[in-house]
């Protein structure tokens, strides 16, 4: 390779990996800014409500989502992974959308009434009539929002999904206070649609029209993403109507709820990467050498952020749910440190399914998916008879401990990636993330506070002190390597560390 052709490439990559730190970060400001609302409107609604409330909405959204799922043909991200898209695709992606929504609407005002006997709960009937008016809303979002993350605009993407957020949590918190039942909840579900799909059109002057040209083009890649969405709901929209039904509404509030938080490193911090680096991914789909780094530096990103969050999640469990949520919700306390868990080896391998998407193989994810799916059922049914509630944490974790290997074996063939790279991405978040546990755990033994809040504060502290010192120590003996940590102090300008000869760029 030529002396201007390798430079080319090194800039060619430096671009890259500004883009996906970028990226990422905003999109992380934008889930973590999202998440902290919802984080307040769950306190308060967790106070405001009973489990009961939570499960019966529960139910009718898993209902709704089985409904939406017949439509999640993610044409959204067919229209990212074209290298151009024309004003017929988005038109057709559009209309598609509008009509789904309609043929939506109505089926779930004829189930509602069925759905309501076999629940034996006729509350169910009543929601899931509001739920069918949520669906139509969603069929006239704004489908060409999706081009501010395919131009990587992930500023107008944060104020896009940020102020919606805002204006619905004012709204549900108020009528929690005021209604003190699961309508609270149904209507502020309706209100942030609503908002959404308004405000979709302010922030975007394409207006779509109704249009069928495009759609086979469109379909032939989203085949296999509604394929992946049939998996992924049985994954996790199934077991809850089945602990719906075999145990009760108020177990499945204690499941929904613990699922929330135990999924707060996934879909706050793994998700808004994955969303970050697919456009990236996109655009090196013939650069293998290229894809390689990007992928390398989106697995040590993610990793360094979401392994401490799900331990500290897991360490902390009984002062966070007496402290946050109260009393009644304290028999969640083992099932959410099980999903904590769960949810932290899961994430470590989410980004692998963009890597297929955007180089247009989505079969392959739908394949690994379908796999995984098998072996949590496989679990879930009898650990749950078995077990109960704690039962469903415990096929969580089992089936993703099993799936780690499987899957990153997959994306190492696909990609021809030498094993020690990879290996090296996890290094610095494992080990850190193992000593933190050990330093919260040690503070758990031989201090105790006053006050549950002031002992929740000092674990935490300690979680995130012990964590950032032993993540800093590892990268001085490994000689300063690139990746999360080099990244941030060239941004801060606190140093200037060149990277240790021969070593691995992350």
């Amino acid at each position: 390779m030529s002396s201007s052709s390798g430079l080319e490439s090194q800039e060619q990559h430096n671009k890259a990996q500004n883009k996906i730190y970028s990226g990422s970060v905003f999109m992380l400001i934008t889930r973590l800014s999202i998440k902290f609302i919802g984080i307040i409107s769950t306190i308060f609604l967790a106070r405001l409500l009973t489990p009961e409330d939570f499960g019966i909405v529960a139910i009718t959204v898993a209902i709704y989502a089985f409904i939406e799922l017949f439509g999640a043909l993610a044409f959204g991200t067919a229209l990212i992974q074209q290298k151009t898209s024309t004003s017929d695709d988005y038109n057709s992606a559009w209309t598609f959308n509008v009509l789904f929504g309609v043929i939506a609407a109505i089926s779930l005002a004829l189930i509602a009434p069925l759905v309501a006997d076999f629940y034996q709960d006729q509350r169910l009937q009543q929601v899931l009539y509001v739920m069918a008016f949520v669906s139509l809303l969603s069929g006239f979002h704004n489908i060409s929002v999706i081009n501010f993350q395919r131009n990587l605009n992930f500023r107008k993407e944060l104020q896009l999904q940020l102020v919606p957020k805002i204006i619905s949590f004012v709204i549900t918190l108020s009528l929690a206070f005021v209604l003190r039942n699961y309508w609270a909840l149904v209507l502020g579900v309706l209100s942030n649609k609503l908002v959404v799909v308004v405000y979709s059109y302010i922030m975007h002057p394409y207006r779509p029209k109704i249009c069928f040209k495009s759609f086979n083009k469109l379909f032939k890649f989203s085949r296999w993403l509604l394929l992946n969405n049939v998996v992924d709901f049985i994954n996790d929209r199934v077991s809850q109507l089945i602990v719906g039904k075999a145990l009760s509404p108020s177990s499945l509030g204690f499941l929904s709820l613990s699922q929330e938080i135990g999924q707060l490193p996934t879909s706050h911090m793994a998700i808004p990467i994955n969303v970050a680096t697919f456009p990236v991914y996109s655009k090196f789909q013939d650069n293998l050498v290229e894809l390689k780094k990007a992928y390398l530096n989106t697995v040590a990103l993610t990793a360094s952020l979401t392994i401490p969050a799900s331990i500290g999640i897991a360490m902390v469990a009984p002062l966070l749910v007496g402290v946050l949520l109260g009393d009644q919700w304290l028999s969640m306390i083992p099932l959410l440190q099980l999903l904590a868990l769960a949810n932290m080896f899961f994430s470590i391998t989410s980004n692998n399914s963009y890597i297929y998407l955007a180089t247009g193989k989505p079969q392959i994810s739908f394949v690994i998916n379908f796999f995984r799916l098998a072996v949590f059922f496989s679990l879930f049914i009898p650990l749950l008879e078995y077990n109960g509630l704690i039962g469903i944490g415990q096929a969580r974790l089992g089936s993703t401990l099993l799936m780690v290997l499987i899957v990153q074996a997959a994306v190492i063939r696909f990609l021809t990636l030498p094993i020690l790279p990879l290996l090296s991405a996890f290094i610095r978040p494992v080990s850190a993330g193992l000593l933190m546990a050990l330093a919260v755990w040690t503070v758990q033994l031989t201090i105790t506070l006053p006050l549950p809040i002031l002992q929740l504060l000092l674990e935490t502290l300690t979680g995130v002190v012990s964590y950032g010192l032993v993540t800093l120590v590892i990268w001085h003996l490994q000689g300063y390597p690139e990746g999360f940590e080099h990244n941030i102090f060239s941004r801060l300008r606190l140093t200037n560390f060149p990277p240790k000869s021969g070593s691995t760029s992350l």
